[in-house]
């Protein structure tokens, strides 16, 4: 069965052990404390969210008030009704006594502490380890955070250091944006620096600013990327400490870290705008015979020749604008869609792994085909090689011809790691158990800027992906098909990175003679003449091209390239 529409998103709620809410009456008495914080909050401090609430109606507002002893924490506060959309737990209260009730919202001491050291169990971060995670995120320093956790400068310092180096993280505020904002667990797309703009009353350049320290980057490298002298941003970091209250860099990332949870949280914004919109396409739902449902895109025009763009194991459905302008241009018809658990697209049986969950990706193809009346389509791939082979062997007279670009070798092999993401991929190789705790955690840290400022560093050494993810349609394209990680859909990652993890290299495959893979010389991820090497060890018979000045992003770079290998297997 045909049907256009989308599928809804499946969202997923925060633990009310992670959060605390309570409701407040107009004249700022409590209605509903049953975590007990507002009661710790000074009447006249109640009185003033209550009014802020007031003011600020159809909105989600922010605050820092005293919870007793001193401590001051950010609050969210808003209606019932709105609180209603919150990821908390479910607020019963008489509709009278609903009518002017304002909630309020904070994220709990406790569940942050759960929530870092989650994230350290994630990476697989010793008890030692997290206890000074902690202490960092709750003092901001770390010879406070060293007297906090019983243990000396040196060995926090060592233990710090230690962190860092597994998750990546260059500089404290990173590990504590990572670990704070990384580990909310909810549908984090609503993450946004908004809420500290409005409270802390910072205009767009210091939000930029801080938000850019926050996420650690240094002063130069930020003042670089918002194309302001260093004088400058010295200037206005200095006015954001000021209207902070803060005084590191730490500190920021800590603050920081804590609206942007709320942001989540309470959903109050809805992710980056869309200056660039994607290129038109028509959304499709299938269903199979078990009733589960296949997402689809359509890029048109109808009398083109059908061709299936296959996602990365590491994104979703989506074809970037200068690959469906040079395919079209060519008279083809692209196509592409969410495999099992990717996107929009059901997950299969719990019990599918491995070559079962292939055989589901292969048949959801095959379907797509029998629904659009499709004798022979041709493939293109940015990466899975193991899906496109099951698809070749499963169904080979479906297949006129398969280019692959950037193929990915098992998670395991190459002698030299090419940054953070190659990294990934053998820690995945280490710790195959460990994937779906580590991937929820970049989910929810994908957010455009973010995503934006690691292409940066990650493009630096290939002059053509640099270009590319400097175009800022490009950039969007690429970030739309993250989105669905950030709402917490990584089922299907999960299961390809696995098998990626523990499959081991493939035996030979001859007779591929219909199968072209294209390399790019500057490729952040593999050596390129290494990557070669082994596709020629396990596929003889296939074309191999090497392309010296393209990176990893070919579809991106070098689109009519891709066009050109399919027209040699036509």
């Amino acid at each position: 069965m045909l049907v256009s529409s989308r599928l809804a998103s499946r969202m997923t709620t925060v633990s009310a052990a992670l959060t605390q809410i309570g409701l407040l009456l107009s004249d700022g008495s409590i209605l509903d404390d049953d975590d007990g914080f507002l009661a710790a909050i000074r009447p006249l401090d109640r009185a003033n969210l209550v009014e802020l609430a007031r003011t600020s109606p159809g909105v989600t507002s922010y605050e820092v008030v005293d919870s007793g002893g001193g401590a001051a924490v950010v609050v969210a506060v808003g209606s019932l009704e709105q609180a209603r959309t919150w990821q908390v737990r479910d607020l019963a209260v008489s509709a009278s006594a609903s009518k002017n009730a304002v909630a309020v919202c904070r994220l709990s001491q406790l569940g942050v502490q759960r929530r870092i050291y989650a994230f350290g169990e994630a990476f697989g971060l010793s008890p030692a380890v997290m206890r000074v995670l902690v202490a960092l995120y709750e003092n901001c320093d770390v010879k406070d955070a060293a007297a906090a956790a019983g243990v000396s400068f040196n060995t926090a310092r060592g233990y710090l250091s230690e962190a860092r180096a597994t998750v990546w993280a260059p500089n404290l505020p990173r590990l504590i944006t990572w670990a704070g904002v990384g580990s909310v667990g909810a549908d984090s797309s609503g993450e946004s620096d908004h809420p500290a703009a409005e409270l802390f009353s910072l205009s767009e350049r210091q939000r930029q600013l801080a938000g850019l320290i926050a996420d650690g980057s240094s002063r130069i490298a930020a003042a670089l990327t918002l194309g302001v002298s260093d004088a400058v941003a010295k200037k206005e970091l200095a006015a954001v400490y000021a209207a902070t209250g803060v005084t590191n860099a730490t500190g920021l990332a800590r603050i920081f870290a804590d609206l942007r949870g709320l942001a989540i949280v309470t959903r109050s914004h809805n992710g980056p705008s869309e200056p660039h919109p994607p290129p038109p396409s028509r959304s499709l739902i299938l269903t199979d015979s078990d009733g589960r449902r296949i997402a689809v895109s359509d890029y048109g025009p109808r009398g083109g020749k059908p061709i299936l763009v296959l996602h990365n194991t590491m994104n979703c459905r989506g074809v970037d604008r200068s690959l469906v302008s040079a395919l079209q241009a060519s008279g083809y018809r692209p196509i592409s869609n969410d495999r099992p658990g990717y996107g929009d697209t059901d997950p299969p049986p719990q019990h599918c792994h491995g070559q079962a969950y292939l055989d589901v990706c292969v048949e959801d193809i095959a379907l797509i085909c029998e629904e659009m009346r499709w004798s022979q389509i041709s493939v293109i791939a940015h990466g899975p090689v193991h899906v496109a082979l099951a698809l070749y062997r499963a169904k080979p007279d479906l297949i006129e011809g398969i280019v692959i670009d950037a193929p990915e070798p098992d998670s395991a092999y190459g002698s030299a790691p090419g940054g953070m993401l190659s990294e990934l991929k053998r820690q995945f190789a280490r710790r195959p158990w460990a994937v779906a705790s580590v991937v929820r955690i970049l989910g929810a840290l994908a957010s455009f800027e973010r995503v934006s400022s690691f292409m940066r560093d990650w493009t630096a050494k290939s002059p053509s992906d640099r270009a590319a993810m400097s175009d800022p349609a490009l950039m969007m394209d690429f970030y739309r098909k993250l989105l669905p990680f950030r709402k917490g859909r990584i089922d299907g990652f999960v299961r390809e990175q696995v098998f990626q993890a523990t499959m081991g290299k493939p035996p030979t495959i001859p007779g591929t003679s219909s199968i072209t893979l294209v390399i790019g010389q500057t490729d952040f991820m593999h050596d390129a003449d290494e990557n070669l090497a082994y596709w020629n060890e396990v596929l003889p018979d296939a074309r191999l091209v090497k392309v010296s000045d393209a990176g990893r992003f070919i579809s991106y770079s070098h689109p009519e390239r891709l066009v050109s290998e399919l027209g040699r297997l036509s």
